[in-house]
């Protein structure tokens, strides 16, 4: 199906979990997989600070056979970090990475995804080492048959959009590209720029969000606690689409919306909000 055509999307794991880390995953999986059945989703993701916390009292056969009696999927597993650096904390890193591949392999999901983090006064790698590393990271992930998503995070604002667009289209390895995230592509002065030049074949997701023109309370808690519903909002979410179809991108729409407002509901009722608006937005969209 085209991009445009989907009905219902995959759920990123952010946002269905009713609360945000470091705090405990409020609603319970199969709470969470029974609504994405019932809205016949795509799939959702899992993060791996909720399975280390999950696994600690069941097992990856408990939690397959809830996935198995609502027919759903887990598609993804977030956050790989620290592919770019080395010594210690590099070897640190390849251990995560290892666990989360190995996860990915568990429940069948065929999408890691990962960033870059850089925070004052950290300087950002060099980008020819950039390239290097995130090459090395897609390599070791074909091997599990795995895509490598790299999302750049707006509120970290030295690996922007234009750095990891550079990343993956020098990397130039079939299965690693870029996460288009609407909230940090338009909160990124770099983001529309980077999405226009980087060729379809170097998107591997897209995430579903909007957002007010300005953020509101700071771009932090505008991240955590102000996105909106796609179609809500300032963003030029038809533009974001049309692009991405003009490039022949042809992966399933996903939604991760951090939401004040969306973590008092129930896990039914955002996945219908959710699944209403992302529809409502493609009908909009097709019109246009």
């Amino acid at each position: 199906m085209s991009l445009l055509q989907q009905q219902t999307p995959f759920f990123a794991h952010p946002h269905l979990t009713g609360s945000l880390w470091p705090d405990k995953v409020r609603d319970s999986f199969a709470d969470r997989v029974a609504a994405v059945a019932a809205a016949g989703g795509p799939g959702m993701g899992m993060g791996w600070y909720e399975l280390e916390d999950v696994l600690a009292t069941r097992s990856l056969g408990d939690l397959r056979a809830v996935l198995d009696e609502y027919g759903v999927r887990i598609g993804e597993i977030e956050l790989l970090q620290g592919w770019h650096t080395d010594g210690e904390e590099a070897e640190h890193s390849r251990r995560s990475e290892d666990q989360l591949f190995s996860w990915a392999e568990s429940f069948g999901a065929t999408r890691i995804k990962t960033t870059a983090v850089f925070i004052p006064p950290a300087e950002l790698t060099p980008r020819d080492l950039l390239v290097e590393r995130f090459a090395a990271l897609c390599d070791r992930a074909a091997e599990r048959g795995l895509t490598v998503e790299l999302e750049p995070f707006a509120v970290l604002p030295d690996f922007h959009y234009g750095v990891a667009a550079d990343v993956v289209m020098t990397a130039d390895r079939p299965n690693g590209g870029l996460l288009i995230d609407a909230w940090h592509l338009f909160r990124d002065p770099h983001g529309p720029a980077a999405l226009q030049r980087v060729e379809g074949r170097h998107i591997t997701g897209v995430e579903l969000c909007d957002g007010t023109a300005e953020p509101v309370g700071g771009i932090q808690d505008d991240c955590v606690n102000n996105r909106k519903l796609p179609g809500e909002g300032d963003f030029d979410l038809v533009w974001m689409l049309r692009t991405l179809e003009a490039k022949g991108v042809d992966v399933t729409l996903s939604t991760e919306v951090l939401s004040e407002e969306l973590r008092k509901l129930t896990p039914k009722e955002v996945v219908t909000r959710t699944t209403t608006a992302v529809r409502t937005l493609l009908q909009a969209v097709r019109k246009s």
